[in-house]
């Protein structure tokens, strides 16, 4: 599952940067029907059809075939745009003082100590430590 997720993002992060949107890929069925179109009326084939929607044939089209300007509007792929990013970082001095505050809060021990061990003789060495 986390493969399909990272795969599909991978392809939407590679369709937007190269200008594929979702209108583009629902409007395929449409460059079909127009290629369809050409091939029957024209005898175009697909590179030729590209070539006279796309490429540097398009002008030429356009001046000859007014008929079809609204099939030509609805082709996939006809949006200009330019995607800039343009960002500027302003770098502030800003400085926060923070104030030391200590606290004295008086605490009473209620430590205290049980020798649940005992040993028959005792080091001074190892005795528990005494309050005074």
């Amino acid at each position: 599952m986390k493969s399909l997720f990272a795969i599909t993002f991978s392809l939407l992060i590679v369709f937007q940067s190269v200008g594929f949107g979702v209108q583009d890929i629902l409007l395929l069925g449409r460059l079909v029907q127009h290629a369809e179109y050409h091939s029957e009326n024209y005898g175009d084939d697909f590179f030729t059809f590209v070539e006279k929607h796309y490429g540097s044939l398009k002008m030429e089209h356009q001046k000859n075939h007014n008929e079809e300007d609204e099939e030509h509007e609805e082709l996939p792929f006809q949006h200009i745009s330019c995607h800039h990013l343009s960002t500027d970082v302003v770098l502030v001095p800003f400085e926060i003082s923070i104030v030391k505050v200590e606290i004295h809060a008086r605490q009473s021990h209620t430590f205290h100590y049980q020798n649940l061990y005992s040993s028959l003789e005792k080091f001074s060495i190892f005795q528990p430590p005494k309050f005074a």
